[in-house]
């Protein structure tokens, strides 16, 4: 493999990762995570955009998640079952879409803890 087909083949893995913004691709990025079921440390078999990295429970304050599309993690707020996103400082990114999809399947199957929810 040439040093032009390394770059090109890396490029298309960068570019794999689309950009979430809405409410909307927030509960698509949780269900395809939701799909990634071989859970190894942070070794997924599938690329979800948005990868859930803590979540203390059973009452949730606050939800860190790491958005491959930025690089970085974020930190949604959990104010009065309200979330708010502190990266983008809104109510209706896709922060606050996956973080609302995550806490509805808390709150469905009565989830104790990080472990029960990874499985």
């Amino acid at each position: 493999m040439s040093d032009l087909d390394k770059i090109n083949s890396k490029t298309q893995q960068v570019n794999k990762v689309e950009k979430c913004e809405s409410l909307d691709e927030g509960t698509f990025a949780f269900l395809n995570w939701m799909n990634c079921k071989s859970f190894v440390g942070d070794n997924y078999e599938l690329d979800p955009p948005l990868i859930l990295r803590d979540i203390k429970l059973p009452k949730p304050t606050q939800v860190k998640l790491y958005d491959r599309y930025l690089r970085h993690g974020v930190i949604v707020d959990i104010i009065d079952s309200v979330p708010q996103c502190k990266n983008c400082r809104s109510d209706d990114c896709s922060h606050v879409g996956f973080a609302i999809c995550l806490l509805q399947l808390i709150e469905r199957e009565g989830l104790c803890s990080m472990d029960e929810l990874t499985k």
